[in-house]
């Protein structure tokens, strides 16, 4: 009996504890607002690729820094600064001969790779980068990412409107159901960007014999989320 009266005593303690309230919910009016501007890109990011394949690590690395500084030196004749060059280590990996799924994989060689980003500040210059590396041994490009030099003005721009879009659907809300528009309660914001993103074969074949390309638009969003209270 001792026991079984231990056991009911805790049993009411723990029914006793009371649970953290649930977060009270927002209720009002709540409205989405989308703010978009359309620039045309003024600047380009890039990575060369350059990979090499054989039996000599040490000597497939000689070959990856020569290719290097002859990219480096590209860069240099083309003006675009040092501060956006930047030129990734070395990796070297062993290089596997295909066999039945059966077998052991066994080694035959080693790659050795490494990649150049690129920051390109005139886009006049972008084709006969990338050409220009080709030409001077490097295998590949991964992406051409065009951008605007001036983002955070643009992205202030959007902001602001996607706000005044957010108030104007709030406004309108209110006055549909006839009530009157209350204080802001809750609001956040996202970014949502639409970026021309060209890969290597498009460009080569693009920018193949000329100097130069056009690069359209691209267009920044922000997206705004907001609960206005309601006044009865």
């Amino acid at each position: 009996m001792i026991h079984t009266s231990i056991r009911f005593s805790l049993a009411a303690l723990l029914l006793s504890v009371t649970l953290p309230a649930a977060a009270e919910a927002i209720t009002g009016i709540h409205v989405s607002g989308i703010g978009e501007v359309r620039v045309v890109p003024d600047m380009a990011r890039l990575t060369l690729e350059v990979r090499r394949e054989g039996t000599d690590a040490a000597a497939l690395k000689s070959e990856l820094d020569e290719v290097t500084a002859r990219v480096l030196e590209l860069a240099r004749e083309l003006d675009i600064a040092e501060r956006h060059v930047t030129a990734a280590a070395v990796n070297i990996y062993p290089r596997y001969r295909p066999r039945p799924q059966d077998q052991e994989p066994v080694p035959d060689g080693v790659i050795a790779s490494r990649t150049i980003e690129v920051t390109v500040e005139q886009l006049d210059v972008l084709a006969q980068l990338i050409n220009g590396a080709l030409e001077r041994g490097a295998n590949g490009v991964g992406g051409v990412q065009l951008d605007a030099s001036n983002r955070p003005e643009l992205e202030h721009e959007a902001l602001d409107l996607a706000i005044d879009d957010a108030v104007q659907e709030a406004r309108r809300m209110a006055e549909r159901f006839e009530v009157e528009l209350g204080p802001l309660k809750d609001a956040s914001a996202s970014t949502h960007q639409v970026e021309p993103l060209m890969r290597m074969s498009a460009m080569a074949e693009a920018d193949r014999g000329r100097q130069s390309f056009a690069p359209g638009e691209m267009t920044i969003r922000r997206d705004v989320q907001a609960t206005f209270g309601i006044r009865r």
